[in-house]
């Protein structure tokens, strides 16, 4: 039996169509940013084995002089006032302005200036180099990013349709932060709304790596262990929360 429409009762085929695209849409996105994770999970779990194993190594040998020499180099930062700050953030919006990877620069900085400096600094210039790129390609170079965007045919949804949800969840996928960045510069996104989801969609991940850094060179070993299980513990909590949503939407 069909259902007569009345003027009263505004039925668009198209948005009906649109639904299911949608969520099929979230659902690749989802899909693909549970892959991301997984690799960036593992790269994480390698590192912070790493530095787990060499402080270790450091508290109980001669490489001791080695946290000294970090505990040094932190307190002539500290000297240096807000200059350092401003350098290094300078520094991390430069050097992801030109594509460098925005994680090692997040080690770097909880290294340097302890988690919660180097976290809100990582986080400011990472912000900023990323919101740099998206404004000069929203001034030109439309037909490149596109070009570009056709290697990933699941990102055409994307640049359709961007929204704060759908950018906060496209910086948890393995691909070039700039090259993300590019590809937003060319959509209707608004500057607030992209601003908005980088810095939601960065935090997660930097505060891992924030962790993982300031545990590197910490006078007590404990606290360093303690860091770096709270880092993995953050990724892991990530990767539930994509699983999560994925099987939602799916269901």
């Amino acid at each position: 039996m069909t259902r007569d429409m009345t003027p009263g009762q505004p039925t668009s085929l198209s948005t009906q169509q649109a639904q299911p695209e949608a969520v099929a849409t979230e659902v690749q996105l989802g899909e693909e940013a549970e892959r991301s994770w997984s690799r960036e999970n593992r790269k994480l779990i390698f590192l912070a084995l790493a530095v787990a194993v060499f402080m270790a190594i450091a508290h109980f040998t001669p490489l001791r002089a080695w946290i000294t020499n970090v505990q040094v180099w932190k307190a002539y930062i500290r000297s240096l006032g807000w200059m350092a700050h401003v350098g290094f953030g300078l520094m991390c919006a430069a050097s992801v302005l030109v594509g460098v990877p925005r994680l090692p620069l997040c080690a770097a900085a909880g290294l340097l200036f302890g988690f919660w400096e180097g976290l809100c600094l990582s986080l400011l210039g990472s912000t900023l180099g990323s919101y740099g790129v998206f404004v000069v390609a929203r001034l030109g170079g439309r037909r490149a990013a596109l070009k570009r965007a056709a290697r990933w045919p699941w990102l055409q949804p994307l640049l359709k349709q961007p929204s704060l949800f759908k950018v906060f969840w496209a910086r948890q996928l393995m691909l070039p932060g700039i090259v993300l960045n590019v590809l937003f510069g060319v959509t209707a996104v608004g500057h607030p709304t992209f601003l908005a989801g980088t810095v939601f969609g960065y935090l997660p991940m930097n505060v891992a790596f924030a962790l993982v850094g300031s545990g590197l060179g910490k006078e007590s070993l404990a606290r360093t262990m303690m860091q770096l299980f709270a880092a993995m513990g953050v990724v892991n909590v990530l990767g539930w929360l994509l699983w999560r949503f994925t099987s939602k939407r799916k269901a």
